[in-house]
């Protein structure tokens, strides 16, 4: 079903002390491909300083560009309109590389058993979509008692994370189970925050499936961006000068056009 949908993102991060050779890299405004078509999009950076929009090795859209001038708080705001439709997916090949452990997605001995004793489907998708169950049994939403550092196996341990950490603990799963599977962050239908889920590689598309709301992703997901785990496509990275810490404050919004 098609449908089309008006987003809003929004970042501030604010600096404890003024920063300066702020070097960043963004991935915050969404890609075109088959299933998901942006009309529209446009990125607005205070402080207004130039950007390069280049391709990083898994196809995502980066935005680089650096202010040099001191300065206390760096805000990105990216709008726009896209045309959702998954009927119109077409079959890929995926790389070897979503088959096996990546940084934030290895398994410990833990996760090996807790593996070991579930009954999973011999049919991919059903096994897909008992491993979401799986997860989300083991797993409770929480923010605060993980960090963007966390790997799949130390939140597993403390059952306890936010999209991020389930989505590790997920493809982490997935893996060891012999699914092909990848990280997706970006929007999801509604108000709050940005979101993190997963692809797994079925009947030869990528089918989305999000494993802290237990549920197949349909035309109200957005996709920024996706990678092996959460490393190789955070929203926003940088480095500057300044010895200071930052706090971050996001808002998104996702409606029916």
């Amino acid at each position: 079903m098609s449908r089309t949908l008006s987003f809003y993102y929004d970042i501030l991060l604010t600096f404890g002390d003024a920063v300066r050779s702020h070097a960043f890299v963004l991935r915050c405004v969404p890609p075109s491909f088959p299933g998901q078509e942006i009309l529209d999009a446009s990125l607005a950076l205070d402080s207004p300083v130039p950007f390069s929009l280049q391709h990083d090795g898994f196809g995502n859209l980066l935005e680089a560009g650096r202010v040099e001038a001191p300065h206390d708080r760096f805000r990105y705001t990216v709008r726009g309109t896209a045309r959702l439709d998954l009927s119109r997916r077409v079959p890929e090949t995926p790389h070897p590389v979503f088959r096996y452990p990546s940084p934030f997605t290895g398994t410990d001995g833990a996760m090996a058993g807790y593996l070991s004793g579930l009954a999973l489907p011999e049919k991919p998708r059903a096994r897909a979509w008992a491993l979401a169950e799986a997860v989300r049994e083991r797993m409770t939403y929480l923010p605060g008692v993980t960090g963007v550092h966390t790997t799949a196996a130390e939140a597993f341990a403390a059952g306890q994370g936010v999209c991020q950490d389930f989505a590790h603990v997920y493809l982490a799963l997935a893996r060891r189970a012999g699914l092909t599977a990848r990280y997706v962050n970006g929007l999801p239908e509604g108000e709050g925050a940005s979101h993190a889920w997963c692809e797994v590689w079925l009947d030869g598309v990528w089918t989305g499936i999000d494993p802290t709301r237990g549920r197949w992703t349909d035309e109200g997901y957005i996709r920024f961006g996706v990678g092996r785990d959460f490393g190789d496509c955070p929203m926003e990275r940088g480095v500057f000068l300044g010895l200071t810490g930052q706090t971050q404050t996001v808002f998104m919004r996702v409606q029916q056009q």
